[in-house]
């Protein structure tokens, strides 16, 4: 059970002295109020998937998880947050901090990209029950797959003492164990991975979100600056997907308000193929609610025959285009279609290139893909704290292994796993293994 520092009050700490700006902490916030134009201006650089519409959003859709956030602020505007969300009970796998440790959940259910584990692993976890689990505190954008800081003001020591303050106010309030599933290798997120390793956190490899700097004065540039392979399988995509009959459009803002509960029936239909936690009901209330508050939503729609078939929603903030959610009828228009391709690479990038946009940050998916056309790899990492000092070491085992299974689910080298821990490293043919 939870106890009261949950709802009750804040908890200040002014980590800077003398002449420096006064810091405040507070952990177990509500979020800021914040609207999207004002994210614009104060949340500038800050991925839409963080700030309040999105998480706002989030709260509405996914009541079981309890806003327990960490904020931080400085003089008259400057803010930092750290999001956090309390989950009382077992989740969908890709909130659930046992699939981390090489899990298997009893309904078979697999996280994106997932590497096949070694059963008598999964069995001793799953004896343990979820006493030593539950409730975890899930750091960062559970439907926006992303743990990081929404700020507006930096300073060296920031993420550590976000991370100092928030993890004995969690402990007091009986969280048993603290998750930061998808931390990307940015400047602020090595800084959590070394302030939560500092408290005796563990981490591992997750996998890679990509991206594509858009360092060419056009797109034609653009392509011609590609090796000839990659050009070639570009200009290929769009020719499978024209010679399906398929025709693409881009609707934006309140345009997509009619289209909103297909593109989330096509996203999950592509979920359930790939694997993943979100539902139809998640994707319709965020996208609503961001077509509400006036963000920058584009909508690329597929259609065969009349028939919308195929989706992408892409969301622009500021000089970056963010591909969220693409969703793909199969039955109508088969696995090799090109379509994909058509949809969530190309279009939008085209799109990016005449807006002198500078990066499209395409987010974790379908990752060799990507990278056959261009696109960098960032890697993302898992990082997971028990309360219960005598299972860390168990638990950073079982992590490594995890980690391991996953980087061969990518096609990385890895180490040989210890004797003592055995793994099945094969690809779970989801999103981030598509060619």
């Amino acid at each position: 059970m939870l106890r009261e520092v949950l709802t009750g009050p804040s908890h200040p700490k002014e980590p800077e002295m003398g002449g420096s700006p006064r810091v405040v902490v507070s952990t177990g916030q509500a979020l800021p109020r914040m609207a999207w134009s004002e994210e614009l201006t104060d949340l500038t650089d800050v991925w839409p998937y963080l700030g309040p519409t999105w998480l706002a959003a989030t709260e509405k859709v996914l009541p079981e998880a309890q806003p327990w956030h960490t904020v931080a602020t400085r003089a008259r505007g400057e803010l930092a947050v750290l999001p956090g969300y309390v989950i009382a009970e077992p989740p969908a796998v890709d909130h659930e901090p046992r699939t981390y440790l090489g899990w298997q959940a009893p309904t078979g259910e697999e996280v994106c990209c997932g590497a096949e584990t070694d059963s008598a692993r999964s069995a001793e976890i799953d004896a343990l029950g979820t006493d030593p689990f539950f409730p975890t505190l899930l750091l960062g954008s559970p439907l926006g797959y992303r743990t990081d800081l929404a700020y507006n003001f930096w300073t060296p020591t920031l993420v550590g003492t976000l991370v100092e303050k928030l993890l004995p106010a969690a402990f007091d309030a009986g969280i048993r164990c603290v998750l930061a599933p998808w931390i990307p290798d940015r400047r602020v997120g090595r800084d959590l991975v070394t302030a939560l390793d500092a408290a005796g956190a563990h981490h591992t490899f997750w996998g890679y979100e990509d991206y594509l700097s858009l360092d060419a004065p056009d797109w034609e540039g653009h392509l011609a600056a590609l090796p000839l392979k990659k050009r070639q399988r570009i200009k290929a995509d769009v020719r499978k997907a024209a010679a399906a009959g398929l025709t693409i459009e881009r609707v934006d803002g309140t345009g997509i308000r009619p289209y909103v509960e297909r593109i989330a029936e096509l996203t999950c239909l592509n979920r359930e193929k790939n694997g993943a936690g979100e539902e139809p009901g998640h994707i319709a209330g965020i996208l609503t609610a961001l077509i509400d508050e006036g963000a920058d939503v584009r909508a690329y729609l597929g259609r065969k025959n009349g028939e919308l078939i195929a989706s992408c929603i892409t969301i622009r903030k500021q000089h970056r285009l963010f591909p969220k959610w693409a969703g793909f009828d199969y039955a109508a228009i088969g696995e090799r279609s090109g379509v994909y391709f058509a949809l969530v690479l190309d279009a939008p990038v085209r799109d990016a290139y005449a807006e002198g946009l500078r990066t499209v940050e395409f987010g974790a998916g379908a990752h060799r893909a990507k990278v056959l056309r261009g696109c960098t790899p960032r890697a993302k990492t898992t990082s997971l704290l028990l309360a219960d000092p005598d299972l860390r070491p168990r638990a950073a085992a079982w992590l490594d292994a995890f980690g391991s299974g996953r980087r061969s689910a990518f096609g990385d080298a890895v180490p040989a796993p210890p004797a003592s821990l055995p793994l099945t490293n094969t690809s779970s043919g989801g999103c981030c293994s598509a060619g």
